[in-house]
């Protein structure tokens, strides 16, 4: 790690502590255990951050109904949420979000996307799935956590996320195969509205099926490893106007500094399609996690 990015991402952990914060030891102990874990916010936890939660809902709202787009069979998301109102900054930027970004990944992180994310009623339950690519040796980090904000109450009936606990510490690819010989069990993740979920994204997942027909409306906020791809190419898609509006520390957050490196969105697109380019990617994982744990993160 060089030692400009080293001191930029120090002065950025130690900014972190403002706002109103509920993460602790038990959350800290559930994601190193489980690879996620449930804060049980309240209505108060949102004002107390400077968010109205009901504003918050109506706006995001609007933005699927006016603006969604058919990510994947019997779901609704919206994307650039930053771009259409200064609230999803405030999400973006939640303390609890960094402080759980900063403990599982360990090493310099920048948002990777603010989206919301509705299944639509009696939608189908997802694949089991992991977020990114997979981890092939035991000394690789962890590249990314995703954390969701809830809407409504959430559980098995309207598709709740089923997660296999612990499966964020296993290595490759998740299969239902292995699922069956290693005995794995499965968890329901149950939440009610206001709550906040965080997930270590290499735990093995999946939305269940919507039975009842009820919303499960979520924004989702999710933080990379600094030398990844982000999901939505923030340098590309905010415009100069919101980028001037930025604190430095957001502009950090966001990777939209001049000094941020240009995000190469054509190769990105190739990783899943060509088998040549993800082979390259998986070789340079192997490479660039060695040099990450030679040259550990000190705070």
């Amino acid at each position: 790690m060089n030692s400009e990015l080293y001191n930029d991402h120090l002065n950025f952990i130690k900014k972190i502590n403002y706002g109103y914060s509920l993460i602790n030891k038990k959350n800290y102990d559930e994601l190193d255990k489980y690879g996620f874990t449930i804060i049980e916010c309240d209505k108060n936890y949102w004002t107390k951050n400077d968010v109205d939660f009901d504003e918050l809902e109506k706006k995001s709202d609007e933005l699927v109904n006016n603006k969604g787009f058919d990510a994947e069979e019997g779901t609704k998301r919206a994307s650039n949420l930053v771009e259409e109102d200064s609230v999803f900054i405030k999400i973006a930027k939640l303390p609890d979000f960094l402080k759980a970004a900063d403990y599982v990944i360990k090493h310099p992180f920048k948002l990777n996307a603010v989206q919301l994310r509705y299944p639509q009623p009696y939608a189908k339950r997802q694949d089991l799935h992991i977020d990114w690519r997979p981890r092939l040796r035991s000394f690789y980090n962890f590249n990314q956590i995703t954390c969701f904000v809830y809407f409504d109450d959430t559980n098995e009936e309207n598709g709740a996320m089923h997660v296999y606990p612990g499966t964020h510490n296993l290595l490759g690819e998740p299969t239902e195969k292995r699922i069956r010989d290693l005995n794995l069990s499965l968890k329901i993740l149950n939440a009610k509205k206001f709550n906040i979920a965080i997930t270590n994204i290499y735990a093995w997942h999946y939305g269940g099926q919507n039975i009842n027909g009820k919303p499960r409306r979520t924004i989702f906020s999710s933080y990379r490893e600094r030398s990844e791809f982000q999901q939505l190419n923030q340098k590309k898609y905010l415009s100069p106007k919101t980028i001037s509006g930025f604190t430095d520390f957001e502009k950090y957050l966001f990777a939209v500094r001049d000094s941020d490196i240009e995000q190469n969105d054509y190769l990105k697109s190739l990783i899943n399609k060509n088998f040549l380019i993800r082979r390259l990617f998986l070789l340079r994982d192997y490479f660039y996690h060695k040099k990450l744990n030679l040259h550990k993160f000190k705070r």
